[in-house]
């Protein structure tokens, strides 16, 4: 019975050691992405053809501050004490 108590123990430490080792190889052969093949482009001088012209992204629009000179605390104190919001500013 302790035979089998202690070999039923080295398979259980055996069968985990194994699983970590594979699971970290899996992990470690998946670690970095495949590489990615781009087509090279022949030379428009190569081809007699004239390149695309290329169009500019967006201009981002300007943001509109909200409150103009910081955290409005006086508000804040006015929505705190219950007071109703005033939109006339």
């Amino acid at each position: 019975m302790r035979i089998l108590r202690s070999l039923l123990g080295a398979v259980l430490v055996l069968v985990s050691t194994a699983t970590v080792a594979l699971v970290s190889a899996d992990r470690l052969a998946h670690l970095a992405p495949a590489p990615v093949v781009r087509a090279a482009q022949a030379e428009p001088s190569a081809t007699g053809s004239i390149p695309a012209p290329v169009k500019a992204p967006p201009a981002p629009k300007p943001a509109v501050p909200s409150i103009p000179n910081g955290f409005d605390t006086e508000r804040l104190h006015a929505l705190m004490r219950g007071d109703p919001i005033l939109t006339g500013r």
